[in-house]
């Protein structure tokens, strides 16, 4: 029993053990490292891998290959194995820039071998990234070969319309092929990695000239085949000549320093030099070769260079054409006319870009400078380089669905006439003009008309103040002329018959009659004085109402009490009316409440000044008697009053008894 429990136990610890085991397990071959992920590599899984050397990239990186694939390993500033050397590799994996590699290594060489078999690979092959860091074989035709620093040159090679850079570790030599020769190189294929792990480029890297074979060596420049434009990659039955081709013809431009455009009899065609010709001018004649290469639209010459400049020099004419004949396609590359109305243009850089009208065709032009006669609308004659930017295909037939002009110079640019005034700019501007202008003189005729408004009611009033004001004048004439000088005359007769009579209960009836004439006549002299003044100016309120005290009759009726705070002057027709408005509530007081105290008093605030006239007499029995009974107009003539002067009006009555005639007003309103 014991026994198969210890056994049970062992297996149990064997199964839990298996993980653990398993992790540890080292890769052993280049394809189960490149076969990791990203995140799978960056776990540090252990390797250990025998293979052969490929290329060498001290002091950082060396490639080896077993029979699965190709990977990489750090040497990190240690002697580095060279390519043949067969080595046995220990360390970690890591994600690399592209695929997996190994960090963290011990490498032993063991011995020197035979390098690897390369693998036959198209340019498809390198960009799909299968072969990264393997060695592979590679066949083309020398398009350039270029010295680099450092011992190290750069050539290009043509493999159909692709070109594929190779990196070769040896200055130039005796043994470098020629350019436009059919090699095939061997070296390690890699690449430009994006920051997405993505291969943007691929490339070969190759130890030195050793790894090429020359299949097919260069022609010699005299058997190179002269053809024209027209012949340019046309129908072969051997198929599309990938070789150099001499081509000979009059510079129409030469833009950019490196490009070029030649015209041979009525078709012309584009190059682009490896090197720029300081001893080139438009309109010599010249022979250059290069490689065919089809552009948007036409066959041009890539990677051209110069054979010979004629010596004759002749100003290249341009073709007279429309928009619609650029359009077709049959002048891209040519030197050409074309005249049209400037319907727009707008600065770029050091030049600009014009768009040219022609019927209902738009054509845009580069310009290395915007001529200083340029206006929109203007009609001009434009001469330039013709260029096909992009094409459309029609069953059979390719088209030009985009054309460009580039003209090489500002004299290209010839004012043919200024535009016309009325142009439809000019005509939208002065269509708005004219609809600004009739809006604002609409509104000025409105302001216009609210001014003479606001000043015929103002004329009015003042008519109207200049009328009551004559009115007012006349009145206290006529009570001047007739009713003050009548009792003067009255108070006179009184004097002569007190002065005659001896009866002491006739001489005290003549005096109270006397005194009652002094009080009207005071009082004609008040309302002749109030009738004369117009109101204008400004009168201290305080004063005004001390007036009042004055005015009544001394020691007789009830006790008249003041509480009058400060208060800036007033326009003197408020203070008469609020004087009016006191006095009468006074008046009323005496007569209707048989009060024993009149309390009249002032405050101010918050731009309001509040005038009472409050007694303690027998008060009003309800508000409603305040609207007026027959005879009786005091309450009338103080609501009256009021509203003069903007005014608010009311009697209250308090709980202890009496009246108080309450009047608020707004000092903004004065």
């Amino acid at each position: 029993m014991k026994q198969r429990t210890l056994l049970f136990l062992s297996l149990l610890l064997l199964v839990g053990a298996a993980p653990l085991l398993r992790a540890e397990e080292k890769l052993t071959t280049a394809r189960e490292v490149r076969s990791l992920t990203g995140v799978e590599a960056e776990e540090g899984k252990p390797v250990e891998i025998t293979g052969i050397v490929i290329f060498s990239d001290p002091p950082a990186t060396a490639f080896l290959q077993d029979e699965s694939a190709g990977t990489f390993f750090r040497i990190d500033g240690r002697p580095a194995p060279v390519a043949g050397d067969k080595v046995r590799v220990s360390g970690r994996t890591f994600p690399g820039l592209f695929l997996p590699g190994i960090e963290e290594t011990e490498f032993e060489i063991l011995s020197r071998e035979p390098l690897p078999r390369p693998i036959e690979a198209t340019y498809d092959d390198l960009l799909s990234g299968k072969l990264h860091y393997q060695r592979v074989a590679f066949e083309g035709i020398v398009r350039t070969i270029t010295p680099e620093e450092e011992g190290v040159s750069r050539v290009s090679l043509a493999s159909g319309s692709r070109l594929l850079e190779v990196r070769v570790q040896e200055a130039l030599s005796p043994i470098t092929p020629g350019v436009d020769s059919r090699v095939r190189v061997s070296g390690l294929a890699a690449g430009h990695i994006n920051h997405r792990r993505q291969l943007v480029e691929p490339y070969l890297r190759c130890m030195g000239w050793s790894e090429f074979t020359i299949l097919s060596p260069a022609k010699p420049i005299n058997q190179v085949p002269s053809v024209s434009p027209q012949e340019l990659l046309g129908f072969n039955i051997e198929g599309r000549a990938e070789n150099r081709v001499r081509i000979e013809g009059v510079i129409l431009a030469i833009l950019n320093r490196k490009r070029i455009f030649l015209r041979n009899g009525e078709t012309a065609i584009s190059a682009t030099l490896l090197n720029p010709d300081p001893d080139l001018r438009t309109g010599q004649t010249v022979e250059i070769i290069g490689f065919p290469k089809m552009d948007q639209f036409s066959a041009s010459l890539a990677d051209a260079s110069v054979l010979d400049i004629g010596t004759d020099l002749s100003k290249p004419y341009p073709v007279p054409v429309s928009v619609d004949e650029i359009f077709e396609g049959t002048f891209d590359n040519d030197l050409v006319t074309v005249e049209g109305t400037v319907s727009d243009w707008y600065r770029l850089g050091k030049g600009g870009v014009i768009v040219l009208r022609d019927g209902g065709e738009t054509l845009t032009a580069n310009l290395p400078e915007l001529p200083a006669e340029l206006r929109a609308g203007v009609t001009a004659a434009l001469t330039g380089i013709t260029r096909v930017e992009a094409t459309t295909g029609t069953e059979y037939r390719s088209r030009p669905e985009s054309v460009s002009l580039t003209l090489r110079s500002a004299d290209d640019f010839q004012l043919l006439r200024a535009p016309k005034w009325w142009t439809p700019q000019r005509l939208a501007a002065a269509s708005i003009s004219f609809l600004a202008a009739t809006f604002i003189a609409g509104l000025w005729i409105l302001l216009l008309r609210r001014q003479v408004n606001r000043q015929t009611e103002a004329l009015k009033q003042s008519i109207q103040h200049e009328a009551a004001l004559e009115e007012r004048q006349r009145l206290a004439r006529e009570f001047h002329d007739t009713l003050e000088q009548d009792l003067a005359g009255l108070s006179l007769r009184l004097d002569a018959a007190s002065a005659k009579t001896e009866d002491g209960k006739i001489r005290e009836f003549i005096s109270g009659s006397r005194n009652l004439v002094t009080r009207i006549q005071h009082e004609t002299r008040n309302l002749v004085s109030d009738l004369r003044d117009s109101g204008e100016g400004f009168r201290d309120l305080n004063e005004a109402l001390s007036g009042i005290h004055e005015d009544l009759p001394q020691r007789i009726g009830p006790t008249l009490k003041w509480d009058l705070v400060e208060i800036d002057p007033l326009p003197s027709r408020t203070t008469h009316h609020l004087k009016m408005i006191a006095k009468e509530g006074i008046t009323n007081a005496i007569k209707h409440a048989g009060a024993e105290t009149i309390t009249v008093s002032t405050s101010w605030m918050k731009q309001e000044l509040t005038l009472s006239v409050c007694d303690d007499g027998c008060g009003i029995q309800k508000v409603e008697d305040t609207l007026g009974k027959a005879e009786h107009f005091g309450c009338m003539g103080i609501r009256e009053r009021a509203r003069r002067i903007g005014a608010e009006v009311s009697w209250e009555i308090p709980e202890d008894g009496g009246t108080c005639l309450i009047l608020k007003l707004s000092l903004n309103h004065v």
